[in-house]
């Protein structure tokens, strides 16, 4: 079975929901004899109002995920598909074999692993359809995209709150529906990068690189994503992704400067090793 988790943000009439979802089943749901979908929803006000802080909100719920995946898998070998998280609660999904565990044990095990009220459902789903509902359209598979590049930039050091130029990349199967946004596009803010080319697909010949001056958190990302989007829907035109430097945090200069040198360092420190040796 394939871990591929991907996150994105829902927004619904009443509410915007962040999604992570094990897209690694997308290709082979359902699965036999996985029949049963569990959930188990977390109340967030109690929690929230139990912690003095953010990070010791979000740790508690992170340790809960932990442990109640540990055991549904290795007791029940339960499938974790992922999670909802909407402003006043917490969703984990589960398929599991049939009604076992049964809600007694779930409620007993929650009794004794959290002190908070939670609530448990149970219904049959055999053909997966709430995975299926779970998975991202086009548009958030964008918005998965998108977290992965910031999660990396901030693995690497980024200051993602820093504005920089950020690059768009359009592509258009005519060039006059390519002429045509160019005008809208700028009444949007956007700058047109005549210098800097494209690379044209198969059924999308003409290439367009736009840029705004901005941060890049995820927030930022998703709504000018959303907006592009949007704007070439019924165009012929395809968003194909940003790009954008980096603007390296003091503590991500100062890494960085670490890795580059070191080598250099212990080339020194050697010699100096070597030479003290032979004196």
């Amino acid at each position: 079975m394939s871990d591929n988790w991907g996150f994105y943000e829902r927004r619904t009439e009443s509410e915007q929901l962040r999604v992570l979802i094990n897209v690694g089943f997308r290709n082979s749901a359902p699965l036999t004899p996985y029949t049963d979908l569990l959930s188990i929803t977390i109340n967030l006000y109690p929690v929230r109002a139990h912690n003095r802080s953010n990070r010791d909100f979000v740790k508690q719920l992170e340790q809960l995920e932990s442990k109640l995946e540990q055991w549904l898998k290795s007791t029940e070998e339960a499938i974790y598909i992922g999670r909802i998280n909407a402003a006043t609660r917490l969703e984990f999904y589960y398929y599991t074999k049939g009604e076992s565990p049964d809600l007694p044990a779930i409620h007993a095990w929650l009794d004794q692993n959290w002190p908070f009220r939670a609530q448990v459902y149970r219904k049959a789903d055999p053909q997966w359809e709430f995975y299926r509902f779970m998975l991202p359209d086009a548009l958030e598979e964008l918005f998965v995209h998108n977290a992965q590049m910031i999660y990396a930039l901030i693995h690497k050091g980024d200051n993602i709150g820093q504005p920089r130029n950020v690059y768009h990349w359009l592509l258009f199967r005519e060039d006059d529906d390519r002429r045509e946004i160019e005008s809208m596009l700028k009444g949007l803010g956007y700058v047109i990068e005549k210098e800097k080319e494209g690379n044209p697909e198969q059924g999308y010949p003409y290439p367009l690189v736009i840029s705004r001056f901005e941060d890049v958190r995820l927030d930022t990302v998703n709504e000018r994503v959303r907006e592009l989007h949007s704007l070439l829907a019924g165009s012929g035109g395809r968003y194909d992704g940003w790009g954008s430097v980096m603007k390296l945090s003091a503590a991500g200069r100062f890494r960085r400067f670490i890795r580059r040198n070191l080598s250099t360092f212990e080339t020194t420190l050697r010699k100096l090793f070597l030479r003290r040796n032979s004196e």
